[in-house]
């Protein structure tokens, strides 16, 4: 697999979890500040799929490490299961667990890699707009449910931001 092929396929998981925000956004609209919070997180997603899109329009056909389509696969996992799992989540605290995985998944197994996807990809990496909101989520549902693994979660998240 290429580079161009890999950015394209993280393009796609941007949109696909752009998709499930925009769901709990709705789903939750009765909790407002965390359902604006969804769909900000949404419209996120879609440009961080748009920018993937264009840095893959970029980056031409130079093989991709197996490592990174590995975890490209590894992320588009997590993906599926929410996709298929979305409609039996009906509690907020689920839904904010699911976006802490998908956040965390991400944070993994896409930005971690991208800078081994040539000058295209690379230039992504510390744009201010590519970044994620995982900091933020969890201190939201530590703050709204303060469960002890939610807590340790977020201070893991504290030691890598």
């Amino acid at each position: 697999m290429d580079a161009q092929h890999v950015l394209e396929e993280m393009a796609d998981i941007e949109s696909r979890i752009a998709v499930i925000y925009e769901r709990f956004a709705s789903q939750f609209h009765d909790a407002a500040d965390v359902s604006d919070l969804w769909a900000s997180m949404s419209r996120e997603e879609v440009h961080h799929a748009d920018l993937l899109s264009r840095a893959a329009g970029s980056s031409g056909h130079v093989a991709a490490d197996p490592a990174v389509v590995e975890h490209v696969g590894r992320l588009q996992a997590v993906v599926v299961r929410y996709e298929g799992e979305q409609a039996k989540i009906t509690q907020l605290q689920e839904a904010l667990e699911a976006t802490v995985d998908l956040e965390e998944a991400e944070e993994d197994h896409l930005h971690a890699h991208l800078v081994q996807l040539g000058d295209a990809a690379k230039a992504l990496v510390d744009r201010p707009d590519m970044q994620h909101r995982l900091r933020g989520i969890l201190e939201h549902a530590v703050k709204l449910f303060g469960t002890p693994a939610l807590q340790e979660r977020a201070a893991r998240g504290r030691r890598h931001v």
